[in-house]
């Protein structure tokens, strides 16, 4: 119990040198303020590893409000962080051989201060809910060697899963747990708490290519004749559509889902499509400017894009006038970016990497 205090102590007093005015900006991105938008907070890996372990990759679940963000390490343990600095929790799932089971996927629960993660080892994966302020956890175990890809909660508990017989078609489970009061517990969902439906995105004979890094439960497919689908993965249904006249190589949804931002595969032109009217519109011209990271805020008034000609800059445009703001570089890495999130709220860039975190969020004006 001693050593379990002091560990706990030492996460919650163990923080970064940060400015402090970065708690404060937590304005939401708009055309009247990107241009302010600036680095605020760097978290540097190496300075984490007695405490955190040794991280080598940048990908993180983000929180609605960017207020807490998790990693994982070497050693397949969940490093959860909160913004001002500080490493709030730690944890793994011991698998059989009592070996920390491979971390697959995370996301933070909507409207509840846990993050909701899967494990696996061989034969079998896990769901964990974990309480990171309190550092309690209840664990679901599955007899199965099916691959969850991905894990989201939209006030239950969604996966999208590759199973291990090829004859059978990607899937999407919905995971309804009485959760127990036991810590570490270790049971299995009974029928009734487990849905199961086909991934519609993935068994859809019209669409061959799938936009990556759109967040569940969209998903977007496109048709050899450009058509778009948006898909709801809960449900397995298309809900909306839009015709383009090429295909797109790169986009982002806004939050709702109406907008679609993109890139053409040449990287000619930057689009806005919207699935309401079907009204795509050119942006701005590109002119073969590579952009593998575009994020789009929630009115659809700016796009954001991250690692331009895979060069460590962000820049941004206004949707309706099509100017292009020039934001600045972001942290060094050693490597392009592992990932690029919006907070829901609008208020944070998040850019990950080999190296560390970097936080971008709107400053004062003048500053």
């Amino acid at each position: 119990m001693k050593k379990h205090i002091i560990i706990l102590l030492t996460l919650q007093f163990f923080s970064l040198v940060y400015s402090t005015s970065a708690q404060n900006l937590s304005r939401a991105i708009t055309t009247e303020n990107i241009a302010r938008l600036r680095s605020v907070l760097h978290v540097d890996f190496a300075d984490f590893v007695p405490i955190a372990g040794k991280i080598e990759n940048g990908w993180f679940a983000l929180d609605a409000t960017a207020t807490h963000l998790a990693v994982t390490n070497r050693a397949s343990e969940v490093v959860v962080w909160a913004d001002n600095g500080q490493v709030i929790d730690k944890y793994s799932v011991p698998a059989s051989d009592n070996l920390p089971a491979t971390m697959l996927d995370m996301a933070f629960r909507k409207d509840l201060a846990e993050l909701v993660t899967v494990h696996a080892e061989g034969g079998a994966y896990y769901v964990v809910y974990r309480d990171y302020n309190l550092h309690l956890n209840d664990y679901f175990r599955f007899l199965s060697a099916d691959v969850p890809l991905r894990i989201w909660d939209s006030g239950q508990t969604w996966l999208e899963v590759s199973p291990v017989d090829y004859t059978r078609s990607r899937f999407v489970q919905r995971l309804s747990p009485v959760k127990s009061d036991i810590v570490q517990s270790n049971e299995v969902l009974s029928p009734e708490e487990l849905y199961e439906l086909p991934s519609g995105p993935e068994n859809d004979p019209d669409s061959f290519l799938r936009i990556g890094r759109i967040e569940p439960p969209f998903a977007i497919t496109i048709t050899q004749n450009f058509l778009v689908k948006r898909w709801n993965l809960e449900t397995g249904e298309v809900t909306a559509t839009g015709q383009l006249d090429t295909l797109p190589g790169a986009g982002q949804l806004s939050l709702d889902g109406r907008y679609f931002a993109w890139r053409d595969g040449e990287s000619k032109g930057l689009h806005l499509l919207d699935f309401e009217t079907g009204n795509d519109r050119v942006i701005a011209s590109l002119r073969e400017s590579y952009i593998p990271f575009l994020l789009l805020n929630s009115s659809s008034s700016v796009i954001i894009g991250v690692n331009v000609d895979l060069m460590p800059i962000i820049v941004a445009w206004d949707t309706i006038t099509g100017e292009k703001i020039e934001l600045g570089e972001y942290r060094s890495c050693g490597r392009q970016p592992d990932m690029v999130r919006l907070s829901n709220d609008d208020t944070t860039v998040v850019i990950g990497c080999d190296k560390g975190l970097d936080i971008w969020r709107v400053g004062d004006s003048g500053s």
